[in-house]
């Protein structure tokens, strides 16, 4: 049974409690529940028992109670340490007594030889007798001895090992789970605020990646997680425009943030489809991902990549030559300090230095200071020179136990690896081999050669010789087999695994870059063989194209996404209201009029809005205005925008009386601190032709166009005379119209020429 046990329960409960009673007293948290009028103590009270915060605290926690369960079922497995009725025989009682006398043997041989026996016959004895006395207690004691023995370092093992990983999932439960969890706990008592000052107490959750933190629940997200939690086997795409999430979605259910508690976890694999692509290769190389994600769910040290494995015995190596050579330095310091001491002390006593007399005194400071009430000159300047030896050794103390600590918490974590029974399983090690060789197979071709040859000389000149080899080379997979092998593989994985995880996750991403969609429908076609294995779950992300040719099954114009995929989730922007808890869960205190401002530059498109998001961190210290914040924000944009149009501009072929020439010319006077007279400059670059779009020229002409109309109704509607009410229908349209720029140039033509016309009907 999977979930949260009742002893883990109760640690979420301490540690949630503890960590959120540490986070009020941040000055970001303080600050915003003074204003609010809240007590400390309630806040902790309410967002513990909050829904959404305690069960993302759970999920966090399901690692540990997993093995909190496993400790408990072993406490419940405890064998008697001695049986009720057991009786030795006379063989077994002769085996017990030889003990004591062997014992007693030794300590009267160290007793009496002791003093010239050398070391290392005294320690090969002991070696002897800790051997005699171990074959003589296996065979004389009863079974049920060494079985408890075993039972206990086992458990020793859990339960030294759970304390380990309870210090880490607590580091995991305050950073992803808590911090983001009270920002947006604390948000949602507050009524929205319309300032027109952007003040942020703490705006370092703003540099935050789009795909890192809290996760807003949409639509395409709660459509995932039931995909993940149902039992039959096929393929998911993930389709939406480009920065909407789908790799965000796809990597948290890979990582097992949406399987139900009560459900085993799921094994992910990452993959990301090339843009040139051969089939083969990419099914070997999604072979090859599926093969390491065995390996490091296997290995209980939760082994990385080949490349990280290699990184941590080259940082082991190094590590061991920094240490060598700092203690050489610290070495040599302290030997810099004893002279200078001794040289100190030389100066105060007089000549010839006496080291005996430097000990003396300082043995003297430190067991009797009393007796220095009277002291001389001579004894405070030595007693300043000992001051730097002083500090040293207390560097060097503080740096050994600094050290033992790490060094025993680094202990723990291996000798719990080492020990764990996962690793012994004779199943899981007949996997980890066949994934080893399954790797050596996709990696190389082997190649034997074995032969003998001989030659014989006869008179006359003649030589005869001869030769035999056999030389066997592993012919390359062919697709069909690569793709037979991979299924394979998968089958058995999860046959072995099935007790520990549900399912196999495999996410391939960018599907939705190869730029050709005849390249694209015949990936799919020539990747799907791979798809439908039982208890697997392939998530793909794919184009907008993908999901109207789905949507469209049942009518005779089926394609490759028809055919491949078992259901289809739409991953769509998001909603203003998605767009305020995103930026919520990143920062306390940022007016509404600024969450509309992101919304719209972003066209809440989460990737977008990331980036918005870190442009308003930057401009915040200089710019608190929300009219200087929007024409800062503005002025970068379009700076970078214009280059990125200029350069595209330059290879382009003249077209009629159309030269890209005068686009690069308009573009140069373009003024990036002037941003109301933008829609006059995109009337002029705006396509002079019955057909705006039917050159690549012409096409680019209408993007800058209408990117320059889109910033100047920005400007004029986000300055500091601005009045909420009836703006989000507003902010809404504006970012729709962000959105079609990227999908259909005409259409966000229309729609922001509509939009003015109705803000302005004048």
């Amino acid at each position: 049974m999977y979930g949260v046990s009742l002893e883990a329960e109760t640690w979420l409960h301490r540690d949630m409690r503890t960590i959120l009673n540490r986070l009020v007293r941040r000055p970001e948290f303080a600050e915003e529940i003074s204003r609010l009028k809240l007590t400390p103590h309630k806040v902790v009270v309410r967002v513990a028992e909050d829904p959404a915060v305690l069960a993302s605290a759970r999920h966090a926690y399901e690692s540990l109670a997993s093995e909190g369960q496993a400790l408990d079922a072993h406490e419940r497995d405890a064998p008697r340490w001695w049986p009720r009725t057991w009786e030795p025989d006379a063989f077994e009682r002769r085996l017990l007594w030889a003990i004591p006398c062997v014992l007693a043997v030794w300590i009267a041989t160290v007793a009496l030889l002791g003093t010239w026996l050398p070391d290392a016959v005294e320690l090969g004895l002991v070696i002897v007798v800790v051997l005699i006395v171990g074959v003589l207690a296996l065979r004389g004691l009863p079974e049920d001895v060494w079985l408890w023995l075993l039972w206990k370092r086992d458990h020793t093992m859990l339960a030294v090992g759970l304390p380990v990983r309870r210090r880490d999932r607590r580091q995991v439960l305050q950073d992803e789970v808590l911090v983001p969890g009270l920002r947006g706990w604390l948000s949602r008592q507050t009524q929205p605020s319309f300032e027109l000052t952007l003040e942020l107490r703490d705006a370092a959750g703003l540099t935050k990646p789009p795909g890192q933190g809290a996760l807003v629940q949409t639509d395409a997200v709660e459509a995932c997680r039931r995909e993940v939690n149902r039992d039959y086997a096929g393929a998911v795409g993930l389709a939406g425009p480009r920065g909407a999430g789908k790799t965000t979605i796809a990597e948290r259910a890979a990582r097992d943030e949406f399987t139900d508690p009560e459900r085993p976890p799921v094994l992910g694999v990452l993959t990301s489809a090339p843009v040139r692509y051969d089939a083969r290769d990419f099914i070997l190389h999604l072979h090859t991902c599926v093969c390491r994600a065995v390996l490091d769910f296997i290995a209980a040290s939760g082994t990385q990549s080949e490349t990280h494995q290699q990184w941590n015995r080259l940082h082991r190596k190094h590590r061991i030559r920094a240490g060598i050579g700092e203690l050489s330095r610290i070495v040599l310091s302290i030997g810099v300090r004893l002279g200078l001491a001794l040289g100190v002390a030389t100066l105060a006593w007089g000549w010839p230095p006496n080291p005996a007399l430097l000990g003396g005194f300082v043995k003297d400071l430190v067991t009797d200071l009393g007796g220095f009430r009277t002291v001389s000159w001579s004894d405070v300047v030595v007693f300043l020179g000992l001051l730097p030896l002083f500090f040293a050794a207390l560097r060097v103390v503080l740096g050994l136990l600094r050290g033992v600590t790490k060094g025993v918490f680094r202990t723990v974590r291996r000798l719990h690896g080492w020990l764990s029974d996962d690793r012994v399983d004779p199943e899981l090690a007949a996997l980890r081999s066949l994934a080893h060789q399954q790797l050596r197979s996709i990696r190389f071709l082997q190649t034997h050669t074995s032969g003998w040859s001989g030659k014989v000389s006869v008179p006359a000149g003649t030589d005869l010789s001869m030769t035999r080899s056999l030389a066997k080379a592993e012919q390359p997979w062919t697709h069909p087999e690569v793709v037979g092998r991979l299924r394979d593989f998968i089958e058995v994985s999860i046959e072995v695994l099935s007790d520990q995880v549900s399912k196999i996750v495999v996410t391939i991403d960018e599907v939705d870059k190869i730029a050709d969609p005849d390249e694209a429908h015949q990936f799919l076609n020539e990747i799907k063989g791979v798809f439908g294995v039982p208890r697997c779950l392939f998530l793909v992300s794919v184009s907008d194209d993908a999901l109207t040719a789905f949507e469209r099954r049942g009518i005779p114009a089926r394609d490759a996404f028809d055919s491949a995929f078992t259901s289809m989730i739409h991953v769509r922007p998001f909603t203003l209201e998605q767009s305020r808890t995103w930026l919520a869960h990143r920062a306390l205190g940022i007016p509404e009029p600024f969450v509309w401002l992101c919304h719209c530059m972003s066209g809440g498109l989460p990737r977008d809005l990331g980036r918005v998001a870190l442009t308003l961190y930057d401009l915040q210290r200089d710019h608190t205005q929300l009219s200087a914040v929007t024409h800062a924000m503005l002025a970068r944009d379009l700076d970078i925008k214009t280059r990125a149009f200029a350069q595209t501009a330059k290879p382009l072929p003249r077209t009629g009386d159309d030269s890209p020439h005068t686009l690069i010319k308009h573009l140069s006077k373009l003024p990036l601190d002037d941003h109301f007279e933008l829609a006059e400059l995109a009337r002029q670059i705006w396509p002079d032709t019955d057909s705006p779009l039917d050159t690549e020229l012409a096409r680019l002409r209408a993007e800058v166009a209408c990117y320059l109309v889109f910033c100047q109704t920005i400007a004029e509607i986000f300055h500091d005379r601005l009045d909420p009410a009836g703006k989000v229908d507003a902010v809404i349209a504006l970012a729709t119209a962000r959105q079609h720029m990227a999908l259909d140039t005409l259409l966000a033509w229309n729609v922001l020429t509509d939009f003015r016309a109705t803000v302005n009907p004048g």
